[in-house]
């Protein structure tokens, strides 16, 4: 039987209201440890707010000045949804071709929930191990297509990177123009020495709700270099690891991505867990 999404909702999600100030929604995101916001307004749920539509905004203020931001202005809405009897191969083709990071649970007009493509990725790779752990007599078991595979077979090659020199203000800029979420840092012959994220980004630029003005948190992103706000001695695979070996690392631990490197620590490439869920979807079939 297909797992649902229903079975991956757990607890009421945390929202903010689309009145609410953008430095309180960015602080519910530090204390639930969370990327992404439903927004509610009016008797329903009117948008999503990511940690990245936040950044964004506050790398934005030093050119252009404004009233205070809320989330119902820097939300993206609509909102894409999802029943919860809806199965989990659907959301996850939606969340690839759309290019999401979550999908809100509306049942009736409730909200019900909020599934992440983390959630996705660890309930696939759940159901898979529950699988090739099955015991079928007369039966030998096909693993899935997606696990044969190498890191190099869906990896992103040559990526773009970051300089530790590099501001803050430099790589959000970057990351919104390519629409990316992650980025190696480098030095030298390209050699890997960091990993910088959105999340990382917003640890570094602090709790916004301390600052005098919106104008005082994009000082800090300004002024702040990639290599104060960096993970350091990030995780690496080899381009000849199997594609299991990423999946599980994505699942285990709070990753995006993860750069892909030579015997030298060289960069030659990029997976995110996008990559791995667009590999279980499998190849697109032609149409004629």
């Amino acid at each position: 039987m297909s797992t649902i999404i229903r079975q991956l909702v757990k607890g009421s999600p945390i929202t903010v209201r689309e009145d609410d100030n953008l430095a309180l929604a960015l602080q519910v995101m530090v204390w639930g440890d969370i990327r992404h916001l439903p927004v509610m307004g009016g008797d329903g749920l009117v948008g999503v707010l990511s940690e990245r539509d936040v950044l964004r905004h506050y790398s934005e203020v030093g050119r252009h000045a404004g009233a205070r931001a809320t989330a119902g202005a820097v939300m993206s809405s609509p909102p894409v949804t999802i029943g919860p009897d809806d199965d989990i191969g659907g959301a996850i083709k939606v969340v690839t071709e759309r290019g999401i990071g979550c999908l809100p649970v509306v049942e009736r007009g409730r909200l019900l929930g909020v599934v992440t493509r983390r959630d996705l990725l660890a309930q696939e790779i759940q159901a898979g191990s529950e699988e090739d752990g099955a015991e079928r007599p007369g039966v030998q078991e096909q693993q899935p297509a997606w696990t044969r595979l190498s890191v190099e077979d869906v990896m992103s090659r040559d990526p773009l990177a970051a300089s530790p020199t590099d501001t803050l203000r430099t790589v959000i800029d970057r990351m919104g123009r390519h629409g990316i979420r992650h980025l190696p840092v480098v030095e030298g012959d390209r050699r890997v020495i960091g990993m910088l994220s959105d999340r990382d980004v917003r640890t570094a630029v602090g709790n916004p709700m301390l600052a005098a003005s919106s104008r005082e948190a994009a000082m800090r992103i300004e002024s702040t270099r990639v290599s104060h706000a960096m993970t350091r001695a990030p995780l690496t695979l080899s381009a000849g690891s199997r594609l299991t070996r990423a999946a599980a690392l994505f699942a285990d631990h709070k990753l995006g991505a993860v750069p892909i490197v030579d015997d030298k620590q060289r960069l030659v490439g990029l997976i995110s867990y996008t990559d791995v869920l667009r590999a279980i979807l499998g190849p697109k079939p032609n149409v004629s």
